[in-house]
């Protein structure tokens, strides 16, 4: 397939951030490219899903950041159906939302010169960036706090809602989590911060789930080409996990997080230009 024109919303290509659109046949994709002069490597960050992007939207582009100013070269972007890309959300599915990644990913690392590509997910995005790792994409991988399966992040993020509403709703118009499953359950769709959640993607979670025995395959951290790395995200890295919320970060500092996963990617960078000389 073509690669297709990156359109950016800013005329200056100058700009060391670059937003725009990705044109896919099928799929429309809001994007930010860091650039950076002279890269060493291409990131294809993989965000978490739906309400999870606005939750951990601060600290997200402070990492894309952090490691652009580091010689990398970071392209986040929104799935479809999810804040600023086109397309109606209760119509996605994890299979579109998956090719979203294998899309990019294959922009990334069609762009020039050739660069390693190293793919990094959060939560449902870590999970979806693994089954495309694992179908040969990418030259490394970070993985923060990837779920076992879709429908266990799902079930987490109901919680939380539910948690909410019943600390802001009268008693009249509480919704527990288990209130939200039988709905779905029974074919009904519902609303989850802001988002509306199919009873067909809630069927779909069940079945996307980490390879079997990935997670122990790579529980230490990897070396080399086509190395992986798995984290698990302590509480304090909210709102990059769930407990968070909008505007929580603004004071916090996540150097203890980004200095030490900024010296992996940039060490497997180099081994994987090592390997190709």
């Amino acid at each position: 397939m073509k690669s297709p024109e990156y359109v950016s919303d800013h005329k200056s290509l100058s700009l060391l951030e670059e937003p725009g659109y990705l044109e896919f046949p099928g799929a429309q994709l809001y994007a930010v490219l860091h650039s950076t002069p002279h890269p060493l490597a291409r990131v294809l960050l993989t965000g978490p899903f739906a309400s999870e992007r606005q939750n951990s939207y601060l600290p997200w582009v402070r990492w894309a950041r952090y490691l652009a100013a580091r010689g990398m070269e970071v392209l986040r972007y929104d799935y479809r159906g999810v804040g600023e890309s086109p397309g109606r959300f209760e119509e996605m599915t994890f299979k579109d939302w998956r090719e979203d990644v294998q899309l990019l990913a294959e922009w990334l690392a069609n762009r020039t010169p050739a660069l390693p590509l190293i793919l990094h997910g959060l939560e449902i995005g870590a999970l979806l960036a693994t089954h495309c790792f694992e179908a040969g994409m990418a030259d490394a991988m970070l993985l923060w706090s990837p779920p076992s399966s879709a429908n266990q992040a799902l079930r987490s993020t109901l919680l939380r809602w539910a948690g909410l509403e019943q600390l802001l709703k009268p008693d009249a118009e509480r919704t527990t989590a288990a209130d939200y499953i039988r709905q779905l359950e029974q074919g009904s769709a519902v609303e989850v911060e802001g988002y509306r959640w199919s009873p067909q993607l809630w069927q779909e979670s069940f079945d996307w789930k980490m390879p079997a025995g990935f997670r122990e395959l790579h529980q230490e951290t990897g070396q080399g080409n086509r190395a992986v790395r798995i984290v698990d995200l302590p509480r304090k890295a909210a709102p990059l996990v769930k407990g968070g919320f909008v505007g929580y970060d603004e004071v916090k500092n996540f150097d203890w997080l980004f200095t030490e996963e900024a010296s992996w990617i940039a060490a497997r960078a180099a081994d994987c230009l090592e390997v190709r000389r």
